[in-house]
């Protein structure tokens, strides 16, 4: 890519702005130059170079960082630090703006046509976003998953022109830019109006015969079958992304990318919360006074939980059995013990717990009588 030019103008001098300009008066020069020295306008031998060099000053002028690197150190403080796509990328936006009020176009042919245009790079079609639904065991496991989804693809015969082959032009009316301008003068006051030409309707082109398998749409509506690869470890919000499998984009011509992004679905025994899985265990008041091991069917085989009369009200931490992570490891798994009396209980059952009480009765009474003695 081409550096900056190098030489001895200032770029105040070259917009006919003071040093202490705000944005506001550098954008009006650069509007009232560009009119003036725009080649489609003035045909003048010089006339090229000098749009080129407006130009280069706005884009510099324009942009806080770039103009204050510039009051300091001049040009030399931009040489290292940006090439000439670098300060036009930066500021694109308000070239867009300008040149097409002006009438001269898009940003993208205003730089092809003057400074070479962006290298390899290109303004990246509209991506398509679905969401898809995925259970636990779906992000626990990974697996693979396939769907149906409405598409505009191009036309296979006609290739997205809408014309049968052969039968597509330039148009005569606007030589292929797709706008009609026109210029109008009143005092000392320029005016110029863009509109989209009318008779492509602003494409640049007319058909002359239209392709029979899309009826001159250009493009074909289908029901596609997109089959991708949920990996372990995804959580809500995640995207996979599909390079050019997305919705075709009109203003380029090509299909964007199709962004799938995960929307988890509830678990009926299992909460997550990151990498970690938390379960509520239910267990009856002896399983907690004798400590006894619980096996706990997880979602990749039973784990055993050892219950403790001392802290059954506190989580039970498994290490590395929660969920996966995609960049590798496992969570925890976070065991959290509930006191449940068995339901139903049969008569035989009522009668052992009637015993029971007798004796839990007083140990509780003993245990009471402790707490609240003082």
């Amino acid at each position: 890519m081409e550096a900056l030019s190098y030489d001895s103008e200032d770029y105040y001098e070259i917009l006919g702005v003071p040093r202490n300009a705000t944005k506001e008066e550098i954008k009006r020069a650069y509007r009232r130059l560009a009119l003036k020295y725009h080649p489609d306008r003035n045909k003048s031998p010089e006339a090229e170079e000098k749009f080129k060099k407006i130009s280069e000053a706005y884009a510099v002028l324009s942009d806080d960082e770039k103009r204050r690197l510039y009051d300091m150190y001049g040009k030399a403080g931009l040489q290292g630090q940006y090439s000439q796509e670098d300060i036009f990328r930066t500021t694109r936006f308000d070239f867009e703006e300008i040149l097409r009020d002006l009438g001269f176009g898009d940003f993208e042919s205003f730089f092809e046509r003057f400074f070479g245009g962006f290298g390899r790079t290109r303004r990246e079609p509209t991506a398509t976003l679905v969401e898809v639904e995925v259970s636990l065991e779906e992000a626990f496991h990974g697996c693979e998953k396939t769907i149906h989804i409405p598409m505009r693809v191009p036309c296979h015969r006609c290739g997205g022109s809408g014309a049968e082959p052969g039968w597509v032009e330039k148009c005569p009316t606007c030589g292929g830019s797709g706008q009609r301008v026109s210029h109008r003068q009143v005092a000392f006051a320029y005016f110029t109006t863009v509109t989209p030409c009318e008779n492509c309707k602003g494409a640049g082109q007319v058909i002359r015969k239209k392709c029979s398998n899309c009826r001159g749409s250009g493009v074909l509506e289908i029901i596609e079958r997109v089959t991708f690869t949920i990996p372990r470890g995804v959580d809500e919000g995640h995207i996979i992304t599909l390079r050019s499998r997305g919705m075709l984009d009109p203003s380029t011509g090509v299909r964007g990318d199709l962004r799938i992004r995960v929307r988890m679905m509830p678990h009926k025994v299992f909460r997550r919360d990151g990498d970690k899985l938390i379960v509520e265990l239910p267990v009856s008041p002896s399983e907690v006074a004798t400590g006894r091991v619980v096996k706990l069917k997880t979602l990749d085989g039973v784990v055993d939980v050892k219950l403790s009369p001392n802290n059954y009200h506190k989580p039970i931490i498994i290490r590395g059995r929660g969920m996966p992570r995609i960049d590798g490891g496992r969570g925890d798994l976070e065991v959290r013990p509930r006191i449940q009396l068995p339901t139903p209980l049969s008569q035989e059952q009522k009668e052992f717990y009637e015993q029971l009480s007798s004796v839990e009765y007083g140990l509780m009474d003993e245990l009471r009588d402790r707490i609240f003695s003082n």
